[in-house]
């Protein structure tokens, strides 16, 4: 059978016109023509133009279905299958959103009452300048509805925007609180109104910046976004004020106004998101480099090259959760920084032996030694017991030990350190003539003082033991014949067997010092060891360090916390007991203790690094220092 091109049209609902194109394109073409010229279409035709209109309906185009069907190329079907899903798909995905911001649109309307031509038009035209302004995911994340966001057309944003309108109206102060409290307001809501997202933040800004029926239909001018940055800033540099001296406030507040305009710190901040929704590894180069180059942002935003400012506005930072309030910061991203942070500055030093912290500890109390003046810990014998290539290594890298963690972690270290030193001095012209260092580590208490009267003992893990007296023996360092090793493990029982073989006078007063030791301990272990001190002669009394739980820190201090607690873990000495302060206090006073006083990270510093040039200074932390008297 053969069919004329009218009759095959006909049959198949096509017209002429379309099966001629077949024919030019090399598509369809007759398997014979009559002596005139005629198309004659045979059963293998028709077959082949069945299959071309079956492909077409899953919207296959001419060239790929001509491709298919001639088998020019191995595995075409299956590309074009799978090419022709995925357009699918995103047709069904650009459906999808232009129905949620038609719903948008009606939700708005519905919300408003009875709408007026004027009104849906504008909101119409506003979704059209968001589109031309986001990509899709931002365009969803703006127009998105659930409990954590706010999108533009929600009641608080248009109630805030007139209050600000009034605001900038009657020239209301910057400096005044109830500016500042609509300040705070609108970074709040702009966090959720963008869920968080620095660049989308940003580019809202410029729309609104650039596009003038923008400012026209939200009614956010320029004027008002510059009035709100002012107000913002000052309002933070009230938060920054409780920590300053009057001159550093000014400082930081000129500092501030300076980078207004800088609008470095949201493409900063959204340059380390990206790398960390990307799963880079927080020690990589480049997110070290970022972190470069956040610390000079900081510095020029801040405090310059004034150690003592840092000091103060880092404490600050940690301590005032509304500090840490900007788009695109959370506490997973402060996580990712301070995790990049600690690995490109880890103090932990080389060949650390069978305790890092005692290494760690040692070589701080050295660098102070060269560093900072006035000493507060004069310690002549802090770098010798380094040993020749530790110090060495110190004197070569000094410069890492300027950088604010290590500045903070020594601030604590020698003024801890100096508190033990000046409880024994004091317990001395009592009489008392026992002095015992549980967890010595590297201490040096016996060997700068080589002259105290009385005894002195020194207790620790027998191998840590082992590695400081060989230590000890290969820097040349004389071991006072008042001095007695104690080996014994804090969690397994035998600290009272071993003074006492050591020869420590259990019916006399003693002194124990016990820092940076309890937070590696099981909490069982410590309060036995506190209740073996409690059952000491009347007058002993023990300075020892714990520290709160994290969680009851604030969010700042919290963050960076983890992530230091992350790396001791690390290296093999996780933290495993925290304390309550009045819980602790009970605990104290049920074990035989008569009494406690608690030295707090500002106490300290009014003690031991007031007035201070270089920057010692112990910033906020959850370490707290406990005298107990029995």
């Amino acid at each position: 059978m053969r069919l004329k091109i009218g009759e095959l049209a006909k049959k198949v609902g096509l017209s002429v016109r379309a099966l001629h194109h077949y024919d030019a394109i090399g598509l369809l073409s007759p398997s014979q023509r009559t002596d005139g010229g005629a198309r004659l279409y045979g059963r293998d035709d028709l077959i082949r133009l069945h299959r071309i209109e079956a492909l077409k309906r899953f919207g296959y185009s001419l060239p790929d279905i001509k491709a298919s069907l001639d088998g020019q190329q191995a595995g075409v079907p299956l590309q074009i299958l799978q090419r022709q899903i995925a357009e699918l798909n995103e047709q069904a995905l650009r459906a999808q959103r232009l129905g949620r911001h038609l719903q948008y649109i009606v939700d708005m309307i519905a919300a408003g009452g009875e709408a007026t031509a004027t009104g849906w038009l504008n909101t119409l035209e506003l979704v059209n300048m968001y589109q031309k302004h986001l990509d899709d995911d931002e365009l969803d994340a703006l127009l998105a509805s659930g409990p954590d966001t706010v999108p533009p057309t929600d009641p608080a944003w248009g109630e805030l925007i007139d209050e600000v309108r009034c605001a900038v109206q009657q020239a209301l102060p910057a400096e005044s609180g109830a500016a500042q409290a609509l300040a705070w307001r609108w970074i709040r809501l702009v966090i959720r109104m963008t869920c968080n997202d620095p660049a989308l933040a940003t580019k809202l800004t410029m729309m609104q910046l650039g596009e003038p029926r923008a400012q026209q239909i939200a009614g956010i001018t320029a004027e008002m976004l510059a009035w709100i940055d002012k107000v913002f800033t000052h309002a933070r540099c009230a938060l920054l004020a409780k920590y300053l001296s009057p001159a550093q406030a000014e400082e930081v507040r000129r500092r501030q106004f300076a980078t207004l305009k800088n609008r470095a710190w949201p493409a900063l901040v959204a340059e380390l998101r990206a790398h960390r929704d990307a799963g880079v590894d927080a020690g990589a180069t480049p997110v070290q480099a970022i972190v470069e180059r956040w610390q000079q942002l900081f510095r020029e935003s801040f405090c310059g090259d004034d150690a003592v400012l840092e000091a103060r506005v880092r404490d600050a930072l940690m301590r005032e959760p509304d500090l840490q309030l900007g788009v695109g910061l959370d506490d997973s991203l402060l996580a990712y920084l301070h995790k990049a942070y600690i690995v490109g500055h880890d103090m932990t030093p080389a060949n650390a032996g069978p305790k890092p912290s005692a290494l760690m500890v040692a070589t701080q109390r050295a660098a102070h030694q060269l560093l900072d003046r006035p000493l507060v810990l004069e310690d002549p014998v802090a770098l010798t017991i380094l040993g020749a290539a530790e110090a060495q290594a110190l004197r070569d890298d000094i410069d890492r030990f300027r950088h604010p963690t290590s500045v903070g972690m020594r601030s604590s270290v020698v003024a801890r350190s100096r508190l033990a030193d000046d409880v024994w001095a004091e317990a001395v012209e009592r009489g008392i003539r026992q002095y015992v260092v549980l967890g010595a580590g590297l201490d040096t208490s016996a060997y700068r003082h080589p002259d105290a009267p009385g005894r002195l003992f020194e207790v620790d893990l027998p191998a840590t033991q082992q590695w400081k007296q060989a230590r000890l023996r290969d820097t040349g360092i004389a071991v006072p014949p008042s001095l007695h090793f104690v080996p014994v493990d804090f969690e397994s029982v035998g600290l009272a067997e071993g003074l006492a073989r050591a020869g420590f006078d259990a019916d006399a007063p003693a002194i124990f010092s016990w820092l940076g030791v309890t937070m590696y301990l099981d909490e069982a272990a410590v309060i036995e060891t506190l209740r073996f001190i409690a059952g000491c002669a009347k007058g002993s009394a023990v300075l020892f360090e714990y520290v709160m739980p994290l969680s009851s820190l604030p969010p700042g201090m919290r963050i960076a916390m983890e992530q230091l607690t992350a790396q001791f873990a690390a290296r093999g000495e996780p933290w495993k007991s925290f304390f309550d302060p009045a819980a602790l206090a009970e605990t104290l006073i049920t074990l035989g203790f008569s009494h406690s006083n608690t030295w707090t990270p500002d106490e300290l510093n009014q003690r031991y690094l007031e007035n201070r040039a270089d920057g010692l200074h112990i910033g906020a932390t959850p370490a707290r220092l406990v005298l107990a008297t029995v």
